[in-house]
């Protein structure tokens, strides 16, 4: 012991760290550093504290991975005679299509029969022939030996429907029909000025170009095309096309798709123009409803199945997905009930659409026009077509006529048709077409209102009400004559067969008010105000200057819708000169001496451009009917 007081140190002995995982049983539990030493007698620890030192059990060898047999690498000669195969194989497909177009196009050629193309060149047309969705880009890597299939990409706005959506047969139908891009452009443009603005059932913007309309919806492009074609020969021979269509691709294979059904709806409205003996409106407007209803476009979007793979034990399940009907969907079931309304309308052989929540829930939301304005105006058609359907439909009917309208109704409609023209933006209330509408619906509760027999009574009074009556009719067809004068000639040649039975039941109204036979009516001043013969004629002057503005080429035995109208507009006049002198027929037919009795077509001289299936045709409309059945005079 020092004299500082402190212990005396033991001297160190030399020791070594034990390898990991090579401690001592004794320091592993204890969790302390193992220090062997170099003696060989153990850790340093264990022999302070005088234990025996354990040494740890040997530790098991992690087992080697067994490598994987490596396969014989390919030569690159192998790929490229494999890569060649293949290109052969594509090349003898598509030389072999080539020989069967050819052979077919040589036997068509030697029967006579060729088929219907253009004479000038054709621009995007040729890549109508194919789709890439079915036959894509073939690229062959030669490098890395990779085939790849080039496919185009999809769209954001895509339909949910569109994965499930094939390759639309109708596109091969018609690719027969080569116009070019110029020419189909211009008459798109047409289309959009002359047949939308007066029934807005597609909405094609700016940016739509023909060739892309083509490529979507062939068979409405097909339609728009022989409704606008300037050749009378060309349009029956589209129209031939879109009757093999409809009897091959809807009726037989019963391909459904909103294609189809928007080229069914153009094809009905404006089927005046490929009329030849009798009308097939109310046909196309049946097939286009079940069209509709098979696609359940009559109530909100139903749920869409989603697709699972399936294994070896487990099934494949289907989840639903929420789905909301989209506007073009919307916009096309209101157009349906539109042009069903018109059909019953023209020729009261099949009702309407009836009105259901989910149409009304359709007109609000196309109301609001947030896409386009025409939706609003689509809107207020339908809306104009629920008064008139009321008026007309068979439970409003009886076997005699229609029911007397009361003037609690008659007040509650007229009201009905102003709150139409309030809920409208002050912009489109003076829109042409929303006018003609307002009008039209206007005269026709008019009309109804005036058709009762038993709406007057025998009290004194009354007969000032009824002249106030018969001046407010007189008053509206006027504005209605006078919103129809302002269509451009040029636009002249989109009237549907709506607009022109709004144009007849108008020649009808006036006829009665210009030949009532009452007191206190003077018909002299209604015929000076409005005289029906003298606008008839106007319009027969109209329908010429117009044909010639838009240019229509006709060929013989094939004439143009507004060649057409100038003698239905004849016949007319010449039916009302011979209900105005039943007792003098206008001109005996010098063919045709024995007037068959009850119709009123028979016993007269026409002109000789008149033909007998226009005659047989007039005998189905509807405002003939009304003209001879229905009288404003009161018993």
């Amino acid at each position: 012991m020092d004299s500082s007081g402190s212990l005396p140190l033991a001297p160190l002995e030399p020791f070594a760290p034990a390898p990991y995982g090579r401690a001592c049983v004794g320091c592993s539990r204890a969790k302390c550093k193992c220090f062997y030493r170099t003696d060989g007698s153990g850790c340093e620890r264990c022999h302070r504290l005088g234990k025996a030192c354990e040494q740890p059990a040997p530790v098991r060898k992690r087992r080697t991975k067994r490598q994987l047999p490596v396969r014989p690498a390919v030569s690159r000669n192998t790929l490229e005679d494999k890569l060649d195969d293949i290109a052969a194989l594509l090349r003898s497909q598509v030389a072999d299509k080539q020989s069967s177009a050819d052979s077919a196009q040589t036997a068509s050629s030697r029967s006579g029969t060729i088929p219907s193309t253009s004479d000038k060149p054709c621009d995007s047309s040729s890549s109508m022939f194919s789709s890439p969705n079915r036959d894509p880009d073939v690229v062959i890597d030669t490098t890395e030996g990779v085939v790849h299939l080039l496919r185009p990409a999809e769209s954001l706005n895509d339909s949910p429907f569109d994965q499930y959506t094939t390759h639309s047969p109708i596109a091969d139908d018609v690719s027969v029909h080569c116009i070019p891009d110029v020419e189909a452009e211009d008459q798109l443009n047409t289309f959009r000025r002359a047949f939308i603005t007066l029934f807005p059932f597609v909405h094609l913007p700016l940016t739509i170009r023909a060739s892309d309309l083509r490529r979507d919806k062939p068979f409405l492009w097909l339609v728009i095309m022989a409704l606008t074609t300037k050749v009378v020969s060309k349009q029956y021979e589209l129209a031939g096309t879109i009757w093999k269509i409809v009897s091959q691709r809807f009726v037989c294979e019963h391909h459904a798709d909103l294609d189809l059904l928007l080229g069914l709806i153009c094809f009905a409205s404006w089927s005046h123009q490929f009329k030849l003996d009798k009308p097939f409106m109310n046909k196309l407007a049946q097939l286009a409803v079940s069209l509709g209803y098979d696609m359940d476009l009559h109530k909100d979007g139903p749920p869409l199945p989603t697709r699972h793979s399936q294994t070896a034990h487990v099934q494949a399940q289907q989840t639903t997905v929420e789905y909301s009907r989209t506007l073009e969907e919307r916009r096309t079931f209101l157009a349906l009930f539109q042009m069903t309304s018109s059909s019953w309308q023209a020729y009261r052989k099949a009702p309407p659409m009836a009105w259901t929540p989910y149409v009304s829930e359709c007109v609000s939301i196309l109301s609001e026009g947030s896409e386009t304005h025409l939706d609003s105006v689509l809107a207020a058609q339908v809306k104009c077509h629920l008064i008139t359907n009321q008026l007309s439909s068979p439970s409003s009917r009886e076997s005699s006529g229609p029911a007397p309208l009361s003037r609690i109704l008659f007040l509650a409609l007229l009201g009905q048709l102003e709150d139409i023209r309030k809920s409208l933006p002050i912009a489109l209330q003076s829109e042409r077409t929303i006018q003609m509408y307002l009008k039209s619906t206007e005269l026709r509760i008019r009309d109804a209102f005036l058709n009762g027999v038993a709406t007057y009574g025998q009290q004194n009074g009354t007969q000032f009400q009824r002249l106030q009556d018969l001046e407010s009719t007189l008053s509206s067809a006027e504005r209605f004559f006078l919103v129809m004068s302002e269509l451009p000639l040029s636009d002249w040649i989109g009237i549907n067969v709506d607009n022109f039975n709004q144009l007849c039941h108008g020649f009808v109204v006036l006829f009665k008010l210009n030949t009532l036979n009452e007191v206190g009516w003077d018909v002299e001043e209604v015929a000076q105000r409005a005289n029906v013969f003298d606008i008839l004629d106007q319009y027969c002057e109209k329908a010429g200057e117009a044909s010639i503005v838009t240019g229509i080429q006709e060929t013989q035995g094939r004439r143009g819708i507004l060649t057409k109208a100038i003698p239905i507009l004849k016949t007319i006049k010449a039916l009302m000169l011979a209900e105005l002198q039943p007792s003098q027929p206008l001109v005996p037919d010098q063919n045709n001496t024995q007037a068959i009795e009850g119709d009123p077509l028979s016993g007269l001289f026409y002109d000789a451009d008149i033909s007998d299936d226009l005659i047989a045709s007039l005998r189905q409309e509807q405002w003939l009917n009304d003209m001879m059945e229905y009288s404003w005079d009161l018993v």
